[in-house]
C-alpha cells in the first residue's frame, strides 16, 4: 500500500516538474524568437542601407527608400526575400519612387490581411525576366487589387470546410481575375459552388477553369466586353457550375468555327448571299456588322438545361437580360 502511494507521489512530482520546465522554456523561447525576428529585420535594413549608400540616389531618395523599407520590415514577412528583391532593384538603378511604390503596395496588402507571397512572387518574376520597372509596378498594383477583391468574395461566401487554406483560395480567385474573368461572374460562380457543397479543392479547380476559358477567349480575339457578355450569358442560362463552364466552352467553339468560315469565304472571294447591314444585325457570314464573332443564345451555341443536367436558376433574370448577375 505504501509503495502505491509513493508511486503516485512520484508520478505527480514528475508531471509537475515537466509542466514547470515547459512553462520556463516557453517563457524564454518566445521572447528569444521575437528578438531573433527583430534582429533579422534590423540586419536586412542595415544591408539595404549599405547598398543605398553605394547607389546613385540622392540623399532624399535614399532616406525615402530606407524609411519605407524599415516600415515594411516591421511586419511578419520574409525579411531575407524582401532584402534580396529590394537589393536587386537598387542594384538595377530602379527609379527611387518606383521602389517606394512597390514597398507601399506590399505594406497596404499586409494592412488588409493579405499574404505578401503572391506579390513577392510577381516581383521576383519581373526582376528575373528583366521587365520594365513601370510594368512591374503596374502588375503588382493589379495583383494587389485582385487579391483584395478575391478576399472579399471569399468573405461574402464562406466555405463550410474550416480546414482549408484561405491563402490558396484567395490566390486562385485573384489569378482568375488576372486572366480576365469578370468579377460579378466569378463571385456568382463561387457562390453557387459553395451552395452546391463543393470542397475547397473543387472550388479552386472551378476558379482555375474559368481563368483558362477567359484566356482562351482573349486568344481567339474576343474583346473585354465580349468576354463579359459570354460569361454573363452562361451564368444567367445555367444554375449549375459545370453547366456554366460547358456553355462558355460551347460559345468559344462556335466563335472559332465562325472565324474559320469567315476566313474560308474571304479566301474564296466571298458569297453572293452575304449582306452588309449598318445597324449591327447579323450578316450572311455569321458575324455582326461590327465584325464581332460572338454567338448569341438563339444561335444554338448555348446548351439548354435538361432534367438530367442543371436547371435554369429561377432566382435570376431570363437569358435575354443583359444586366449583370447579382452577388
Amino acid at each position: 500500500m505504501k509503495n502505491k502511494i509513493a508511486k503516485k507521489k512520484n508520478q505527480r512530482k514528475f508531471w509537475s516538474t515537466s509542466l514547470t520546465l515547459l512553462v520556463l522554456v516557453l517563457t524564454f523561447a518566445l521572447p528569444l524568437c521575437s528578438q531573433q525576428t527583430a534582429c533579422a529585420a534590423e540586419t536586412s535594413l542595415l544591408n539595404l542601407n549599405e547598398k543605398l549608400e553605394q547607389s546613385r540616389y540622392s540623399g532624399f531618395q535614399r532616406r525615402m527608400i530606407s524609411n519605407a523599407a524599415a516600415e515594411l520590415l516591421k511586419y511578419d514577412i520574409d525579411t531575407v526575400e524582401v532584402e534580396r528583391l529590394l537589393g536587386v532593384s537598387i542594384g538595377n538603378n530602379f527609379d527611387a519612387y518606383n521602389i517606394k511604390k512597390i514597398i507601399e503596395i506590399i505594406i497596404d496588402a499586409k494592412n488588409n490581411g493579405i499574404s505578401e507571397k503572391s506579390l513577392l512572387n510577381k516581383f521576383k518574376e519581373g526582376l528575373a525576366k528583366q521587365v520594365d520597372e513601370r510594368l512591374i509596378v503596374e502588375v503588382l498594383t493589379k495583383e494587389a487589387t485582385n487579391l483584395k477583391i478575391a478576399k472579399n468574395i471569399l468573405l461574402e461566401h464562406p466555405l463550410e470546410d474550416a480546414t482549408y487554406d484561405t491563402e490558396i483560395i484567395v490566390e486562385s480567385l485573384a489569378e482568375s481575375l488576372n486572366n480576365g474573368v469578370p468579377r460579378d461572374s466569378l463571385s456568382e460562380v463561387f457562390s453557387r459552388s459553395v451552395r452546391e457543397g463543393r470542397s475547397p479543392r473543387e472550388v479552386t479547380e472551378v476558379s482555375t477553369e474559368l481563368g483558362s476559358l477567359s484566356l482562351r477567349a482573349f486568344e481567339i480575339g474576343f474583346s473585354e466586353d465580349e468576354v463579359n457578355d459570354v460569361f454573363q450569358k452562361a451564368v444567367l442560362s445555367r444554375s449549375g457550375v459545370d453547366g456554366i463552364c460547358e456553355d462558355i466552352q460551347d460559345m468559344l467553339v462556335a466563335a472559332v468555327v465562325t472565324k474559320m468560315n469567315m476566313a474560308s469565304r474571304n479566301s474564296s472571294g466571298g458569297s453572293d448571299s452575304d449582306t452588309t447591314v449598318s445597324d449591327g444585325t447579323t450578316t450572311g457570314d455569321g458575324t455582326t456588322s461590327s465584325g464581332s464573332v460572338l454567338p448569341s443564345p438563339s444561335s444554338g451555341s448555348i446548351s439548354t438545361p435538361t432534367a438530367s443536367d442543371d436547371k435554369p436558376d429561377s432566382s435570376k433574370p431570363d437569358s435575354g437580360s443583359s444586366s449583370p448577375p447579382e452577388n
